[in-house]
């Protein structure tokens, strides 16, 4: 599992170590080169005063060149020689006996060379005479080291505190966090009541108010569910009330038509309960993510012409008469199940409300970037506030005709979904009433 205390720590401690050693490198380069030419410069300046003071006829004492045990070690890297005629005159303490470059003119006149872990200048006299001045590289690279770890050893001395400095400071930031984890982790399963932390921190809030928006869906939709559970127990109650009223009178009566009067009031009860069962199932459906994962788009025309021709023996039962004129092509932004279920239940409305007779007409027409679908029949029409009364799960227009009162519900949910919209048509002299319904083109 990935930790991202873990990747903090991880990450601030590379790059401290990892800008020490750059910070290691750099200086020790940067001293190296500027030790160099310090101590380059400071041969050619010790071979120029021995020169000064070389006199061609004298002969060097040796004694004075002598080093004591109690003489400082680091004189021991410096050395000298001094030349006339290829024979070695005067040479300092540990020095070779050989020459410590070759010993010929050159342009420049002095010679400079790095050679077998020394650094040697020599300087050309008159009389075939040579000032040869050398240090070690041991000397040199001994001071580098200690005047780099002088510069360093406050850093690494200072590590394991700047490390444990990093690790409070991770975990001093990373605290509101765990206080807004152990807060939703104490939780009770039914509080859905928004977050609000006593210290907002800027990085979080965009995770707090997501989180807050969860919980307002959550609560919407547990709201929904209860709403709609009563209501339909509500409903379900009462139906099979009715049953078990018509199914005991068919049970308790002795003359044969009030028996077969009861039997059809029974079958009516059925059937409506059937049809309340399949409408709560359509609605409980009704789910955005579940609807769009099956295709978002399809033909009006096409979904119209089957949905009315399962709806036929429906209008022909009535005496009613269904047809359809539509666009050749007329693709919406709604699945085919949302839109057939939507015009099954507006048909179907329009079948059992309109009086025998009437003909029912499904007009689908283009209307710049949308469908304008027009579903006429043969009653008065809905006025708004019946519309908004109609909308109601379990709300009917006539007790005597049979239904839940959910069709309505589920047109109105299928277009909110897919940004379509309903209203209605009153019926006048010179048009009959309709419902329109809207959807956008794909």
């Amino acid at each position: 599992m990935t930790s991202i205390r873990r990747f903090l720590m991880v990450s601030m401690v590379a790059v401290v170590v990892g800008t020490a050693l750059i910070l290691l490198g750099v200086t020790y380069h940067t001293v190296r080169h500027e030790m160099d030419e310090q101590y380059d410069a400071d041969l050619v300046q010790t071979a120029k005063l021995i020169a000064a003071f070389w006199r061609p006829g004298d002969v060097p004492d040796p004694s004075v060149i002598v080093l004591g045990d109690h003489e400082h070690r680091y004189q021991r890297y410096f050395s000298y020689q001094l030349w006339r005629r290829g024979q070695l005159l005067l040479a300092s303490d540990g020095a070779p006996a050989t020459p410590m470059l070759p010993l010929e003119h050159s342009e420049s006149g002095g010679r400079y060379l790095e050679k077998d872990g020394w650094h040697a200048y020599g300087t050309p006299l008159s009389g075939d005479r040579w000032v040869v001045v050398a240090q070690s590289d041991h000397e040199r690279g001994s001071l580098i080291l200690n005047v780099v770890a002088a510069v360093l050893a406050p850093y690494v001395v200072s590590l394991p505190f700047v490390v444990l400095l990093i690790w409070l400071a991770i975990r001093r930031g990373l605290l509101p966090l765990r206080r807004l984890s152990q807060a939703v982790a104490a939780r009770h399963a039914d509080n859905l009541a928004p977050l609000n932390p006593t210290r907002p921190v800027r990085e979080l809030s965009p995770l707090v108010s997501e989180i807050n928006t969860l919980l307002a869906r959550l609560e919407g939709a547990l709201e929904r569910e209860k709403r709609f559970t009563a209501d339909a127990a509500h409903e379900l109650r009462t139906l099979l009330m009715v049953l078990k009223l018509h199914a005991d009178n068919a049970a308790t009566l002795d003359d044969p038509a009030e028996v077969t009067a009861s039997m059809r009031q029974l079958r009516r009860a059925i059937d409506r309960a059937s049809r309340t069962v399949a409408q709560l199932l359509e609605l409980a459906r009704l789910n955005p993510q579940l609807l769009a994962t099956r295709g978002n788009r399809c033909d009006a025309a096409a979904v119209a012409r089957d949905t009315l021709t399962t709806l036929e023996s429906l209008a022909e039962q009535h005496g009613q008469s269904l047809s359809l004129e539509m666009v050749a092509s007329a693709p919406v932004a709604l699945p085919a199940e949302a839109l057939q279920m939507a015009l099954r239940n507006l048909l179907d409305n329009a079948c059992r409300y309109s009086p025998s007779g009437s003909r029912i007409r499904v007009i689908g027409e283009r209307r710049d970037s949308r469908l304008r679908i027009l579903i006429t029949d043969g009653g008065p029409g809905l006025t708004p506030a019946e519309r908004e009364r109609f909308l109601g799960r379990f709300s009917r227009g006539h007790s005597d005709v049979p239904g839940a009162g959910l069709g309505l519900s589920i047109v109105d949910r299928v277009l909110s979904i897919y940004g379509g919209t309903l209203h209605y048509r009153l019926r006048t002299d010179n048009e009959p009433a309709a419902a329109v319904v809207e959807l956008p083109l794909a």
